[in-house]
Parts: structure tokens; sequence; C-alpha cells
């Protein structure tokens, strides 16, 4: 989720015309109207989990995930200007898998095969990738994001400890521990924005997990709060906001912070992804399967609404000719990758 911060100059390259799939209309709430465009797979694609991901600040490359032929889990595909392309470096039997995509075309990802781990940065221009070698002592679990700079987050095994420990690889150094809270264990870093914070979770002595925020790398993350309840889960950094919600609770909802003020934004929904303007795609609320639904929810509350069966994971500037992307299941009951075109 690794989006450049200031808007996008008008006239992005890729269309929706451009995708090289059959458009639809769709119906949303409000006097938005939608296009959808199905994304292709690669030829050795296989049914099942497909999804469009995150994409970079052009919408020229879009990341996401396929099954694909030989492969036990779905693997990492980039779309360039529509068009799919497996991500591997060719680790024999390899599994891949990719969190982030920036300006310019670079992934950052992981391979995990027989003959070892390896972890990358893909170039879309040149086709090409660049392996990444942490120094002695430091074992890498998970490359978890990267943002403009090409700073690297993600977890380490500490055999030591004997648990995962939270990192950050800032762009031409050496990686470092971040510092975590007294008690706690991570369990996962979501997000790093383009100016450098961190967001991660965490257990906690007395149970359950909750979102912490590193305001820098070399800082104690502070502990973010809840409206109604006492633990959170942060998905998304963009700029001064930071995207997610309450953890349960009858009254838990989505919730938006800014990392410049105690404000708190409540939406109805827990949010995963959020652009410059503060707009918002909701993750849905999965209850009977396949008929979940996200929403955009625009910063000034005017909101699009999408069919049931679609779950969106990332939301474009207001800029771009694309509104959102992520997947909805088809008339044959599996998930394809869309992106939708929204006039509102």
């Amino acid at each position: 989720m690794m989006r450049k911060l200031a808007a996008l100059a008008a006239g992005t390259t890729l269309l929706v015309s451009t995708v090289p799939a059959a458009a639809q209309a769709v119906s949303t709430a409000g006097n938005s109207t939608c296009t959808r465009s199905v994304l292709d797979l690669p030829a050795d694609s296989l049914p099942g989990s497909s999804a469009a991901r995150t994409a970079d600040p052009s919408g020229r490359y879009l990341l996401g995930e396929a099954n694909r032929e030989g492969h036990q889990h779905s693997q990492a595909v980039l779309w360039v200007d529509g068009v799919p392309r497996w991500l591997s470096p060719g680790t024999e039997g390899g599994e891949s898998f990719a969190s982030s995509v920036i300006e310019g075309g670079l992934v950052v990802g992981s391979t995990y095969g027989l003959d070892g781990t390896v972890h990358w940065i893909y170039s879309a221009p040149t086709d090409s990738y660049r392996l990444l070698a942490p120094p002695p002592g430091i074992q890498i679990s998970h490359l978890t994001g990267m943002n403009k700079r090409q700073d690297i987050a993600g977890l380490a095994w500490d055999e030591e400890l004997g648990r995962q420990v939270p990192f950050v690889w800032p762009a031409g150094g050496q990686p470092r521990l971040l510092a975590v809270p007294a008690g706690g264990e991570v369990v996962y870093l979501d997000d790093i924005s383009d100016e450098g914070l961190i967001v991660g979770r965490f257990t906690l002595p007395d149970g359950g997990t909750t979102s912490y925020l590193w305001k820098s790398y070399g800082a104690q993350p502070v502990r973010l709060r809840g409206v109604h309840t006492k633990t959170v889960w942060a998905r998304d950094i963009e700029g001064q906001w930071i995207a997610g919600q309450e953890n349960g609770g009858e009254n838990a909802t989505g919730l938006i912070w800014s990392t410049r003020s105690p404000r708190i934004v409540q939406i109805e929904q827990g949010v995963v992804d959020l652009n410059s303007s503060r707009d918002a795609v909701t993750a849905g609320i999965l209850g009977v399967p396949n008929t979940y639904t996200s929403l955009v929810i625009r910063s000034d509350g005017a909101r699009i609404q999408f069919p049931d069966g679609t779950l969106l994971s990332h939301i474009f500037e207001r800029t771009n000719k694309l509104t959102a992307a992520g997947y909805h299941i088809a008339d044959s009951g599996m998930p394809e990758p869309v992106v939708y075109a929204c006039t509102d």
C-alpha cells in the first residue's frame, strides 16, 4: 500500500479502456456510475484466489495475486498497463509473494523454494530482479512493505529470543531492529509510509492484539487508541492519516487517526486503504459467503456502494481515472481481479 502522497498529475497513462477485459456498468448508490474491468490473468493461471491488491500512484502498475499451475499458494502478479506478469526470480519450486509496488514499477517481494529463500526488488521497466542480501545475524521472515524511498519494513527471526522481531531496512543502509512495547510480541507490520512512519500489531500482556505507531525508526512505538474498544487494527498510512478499525465489540467502527493531533474520524466499516484526500475504501462486512461488499467513502461523506461480492483493497487518487481495485466474485463463484472507474 505504498503510494505517492502528492496528488497525481492529470492525464494518467492507464485508462479503463486499456485494461484488457470487457467493461460493464454497475449500479451504485447516489449519483455515481462505475465501470468494472476484469484484469487478465497469465495463461497458466488456475481458478481460485485472484485479486488486485495495490498499485503505484500512476495506476500503470497493479500488484496482486493468482493461483498458478504447479504451485500450492497464490503467486504474485504484476499488471503492467493491464498485461499480467508472474513475479519470481526462478527459485526452484518457489512460492512468491509481493507486498508493495511504488512509483516507477518497483516491487518488493520474496520467493520461498526448495533451494532456499530469496528476497528481491523487481523492476518492471527492465524486467529484472535485484536480490537483497541481509547482513549476518538477520534472518528475514517477511518483507511487509516498501515506501517510495525504498525503505523496507519487515519481520526477522531472533534465534536468541526465539520469536519474531520487527525491523526496517533504510535504502542504502543496513537493517535495524525497531523498538517494541514492553510485554508485547510483534504479530505483523502492516504499513510503512513514504515519510517513514510504520504501523504494526502486537500481542498484549493481558491478551488480544492491538496496533502501534512508530513515528521514526529510532523511537518507541505509540499505542493507537480506540473510541469504543481498547484494541484496534491499523492497516494503512497515507500522509498524516492512518486507516483501520476497532477490534470487535457491539459499537466497533472503522477509524481514521491523525498523526498530527488526537483527532479520530469514525466510519461505519473498517478501512483498508486511503488516498491523500482522505477518501477511504472499507473492508466490507464478512457475513454470508460472497455477499459482503466494500464502500468508497469520500472525505466529505459521499459514498459509492459496490455490488455484493466485491471486496476492494486499494483506492486511487482523485486525479486518477481509476477509482478502486480489488476482486469481485464472478458468476462461477470464483474471485476475479477487477478495477473500477467511477464518475462521482
